[in-house]
């Protein structure tokens, strides 16, 4: 609307607003206040007024016009994302500066959207299968990346938050992570041994497995 447009009258929108209402409770048509099959499905227009309101909608599309208008949609939000701006409404807040592809108030309504229409079960088995894929190229199982060791599940930035997220629910659950307070890493109960992160049990726990360790790798080489 052009910024020189003159506004509804306060009077104007709430006579609108009543007639609006009126047309609605009785069960007519809002703008032309006529019955037909468009009104008696639960609609608010008429097909001729609704026909009137879309002079240029086209009912059915293509699968090749879908492509196509898919496709521009891809570039605008690639464009906008581009630019800092939400992709959705084109504005620009704290959310788009930093990165983010929608703004505080549109990420608002698409989660809310989502909830109300998210299937559990369904999500989980998309998300089985796509992970069971991953698996079988040999990809990271969470985010579908490259692995640096192969005999692991996960890549190692996956793994550094899998162990951060797990870590951070044992503290808000009362768990405290191990080695707080000058505490043994090992146990977890003894004060560790001062420049060491053992208690003096653990550590020479540690040392005789060392040793043991060492003896066989000797004879290994040995034999």
């Amino acid at each position: 609307m052009e910024e020189n447009a003159k506004k509804t009258p306060p009077a104007t929108r709430a006579r609108n607003k009543r007639h609006y209402i009126k047309m609605l409770a009785e069960g007519r048509c809002t703008q032309c206040g006529v019955v037909d099959d468009r009104i008696r499905q639960g609609r608010c227009r008429c097909a001729e007024c609704n026909e009137k309101s879309h002079p240029n909608r086209q009912r059915f599309r293509t699968e090749e016009q879908r492509q196509s208008e898919n496709d521009e949609k891809r570039e605008w939000a690639r464009m906008r994302k581009a630019a800092h701006v939400c992709v959705s409404c084109g504005t620009q807040d704290a959310n788009t500066i930093s990165g983010r592809s929608y703004c505080k108030q549109c990420a608002t309504k698409r989660a809310y959207r989502q909830r109300e229409t998210w299937d559990y079960e369904h999500e989980k088995a998309l998300r089985d299968a796509r992970r069971e894929k991953w698996r079988k190229d040999g990809l990271c199982t969470n985010c579908g990346h490259e692995k640096e060791e192969p005999d692991k599940a996960m890549c190692l930035n996956c793994r550094v938050r899998a162990k951060l997220r797990k870590e951070k629910h044992k503290i808000n659950n009362g768990w405290l992570p191990r080695g707080f307070n000058g505490k043994c890493y090992q146990c977890n109960r003894e004060q560790a041994i001062p420049g060491k992160r053992l208690c003096q049990s653990c550590y020479e726990k540690k040392i005789e497995v060392l040793r043991e360790n060492s003896k066989h790798r000797a004879q290994a080489k040995e034999g």
